[in-house]
């Protein structure tokens, strides 16, 4: 599955959203294994690479718009 080429606000958007859904996942399942801090690291890294290395808009459509 490719991702779409979303803008760097966008990314942004959807690495905090990845963030907040790991937490909420963690507290409801793996609680019980890990504290939730172990969680929110996961889900910051996640956040990361969403912002890293999400697609961007090729330099050549950036023109036509």
């Amino acid at each position: 599955m490719k991702l779409p080429q979303m803008s760097n606000g966008n990314w942004r958007f959807w690495g905090i959203m990845a963030w907040i859904g790991t937490i909420f996942i963690w507290i409801g399942v793996l609680e019980r294994f890990a504290p939730v801090w172990v969680g929110a690291i996961i889900g910051l890294v996640v956040c990361l690479a969403l912002i890293k290395y999400g697609p961007r808009p090729t330099e050549k459509e950036e023109e036509e718009e």
